[in-house]
């Protein structure tokens, strides 16, 4: 995300939890120049999430993606609040709270109750069909906002509309994504796990039943990784890659006898193990990796500093490589 201010008219926007995705979606529309509510019932999460958006508009000022100067600006169109009583005042809600559904049946119900008529309602659910949880009266109004960590690196939105959203609702949301700098791709329907999810799911059963099988490690897979596919996806996505095999070479390798890709999800004794130890990722320290001896700001600053190379050379690639 560059952080700039705009001409569109700013809205009043309510993020409701603060956790990862919640605290980044606040940073995202508040750098596009929007007043932000960030909600949570966890009022040390709230710090926790204030404390991260100040130190990721540090690193992006760092990375020039943004002035050094705009970041008290930023952080003061953010208000952090416990609780929903000033839902009503939004013109935007995004919802980011658990994937649980009976949690978001309950905060549907709330917004159907709270909500401003107009205000648009969006969930960043990961593959829940929120429009089967969300009352009637929010359902002309209701779509789903699939945003990707970290969101104010990785521009990608899906956006998901429901049997019952107006058109109008998408376009105008698909507007307002495109002005904070985000990509939006609109799905013809609804589909559990969208575009990206399914196609991770799918990596993830074979990730998984390499380590568990004993044919590689951890560290393995993702050298592989990086040296191959790393460098491939970002010029030729995943579907252009077969104009360049040749779509009789890839008619033909579907008819090859089968490699038997696992075809069903399965529990991992190598995921099972590592939660049971408390190894649960960067959260804890450690998880595949070890991160112990770094802070968390230390460990997602890395990080982002190379996403961001990444985001410019993909948004070269995407303006100038395949111009139509």
């Amino acid at each position: 995300m560059t952080i700039k201010n705009n001409d569109h008219q700013h809205l009043k926007v309510f993020v409701a939890g603060a956790g990862t995705m919640g605290h980044g979606l606040a940073l995202v529309m508040a750098g596009a120049g929007h007043t932000v509510t960030l909600a949570d019932l966890d009022t040390e999460l709230l710090d926790s999430a204030i404390s991260l958006i100040r130190s990721h508009l540090a690193l992006l000022s760092e990375m020039d993606r943004m002035e050094n100067s705009e970041i008290q600006n930023v952080m003061d169109r953010i208000r952090p609040v416990v609780g929903l009583e000033t839902l009503g005042e939004a013109e935007l809600v995004m919802e980011s709270i658990s994937e649980d559904t009976h949690v978001k049946k309950a905060f549907y119900a709330e917004a159907a109750r709270l909500c401003a008529p107009h205000a648009t309602v969006t969930s960043n659910t990961s593959y829940l069909d929120i429009f089967e949880l969300a009352p009637e009266t929010l359902q002309e109004r209701l779509l789903i906002t699939h945003f990707f960590a970290p969101p104010y690196l990785i521009p990608l939105v899906e956006i998901v509309k429901g049997p019952k959203t107006a058109s109008g609702v998408v376009r105008q949301m698909q507007r307002i994504l495109i002005r904070t700098g985000n990509k939006p791709v609109i799905m013809k329907k609804f589909i559990p796990g969208f575009i990206v999810n399914r196609l991770q799911r799918a990596m993830a059963r074979e990730i998984f039943h390499l380590m568990d099988g004993g044919y590689a490690k951890p560290e393995e897979i993702d050298k592989a990784v990086l040296a191959s596919l790393g460098i491939r996806i970002p010029v030729l996505g995943v579907v252009r890659r077969y104009d360049f095999a040749g779509l009789d070479f890839a008619q033909k390798l579907f008819s090859n006898p089968s490699i038997g890709l696992v075809n069903e999800d399965v529990p991992s004794k190598t995921l099972e193990a590592l939660v049971k130890k408390g190894h649960l990722g960067v959260k804890s320290g450690k998880g595949f990796y070890d991160y112990e001896g770094k802070t968390k700001e230390e460990i997602y600053g890395k990080r982002d500093r190379f996403l961001s190379r990444i985001r410019q050379l993909v948004d070269e690639i995407e303006e100038d490589l395949w111009e139509e």
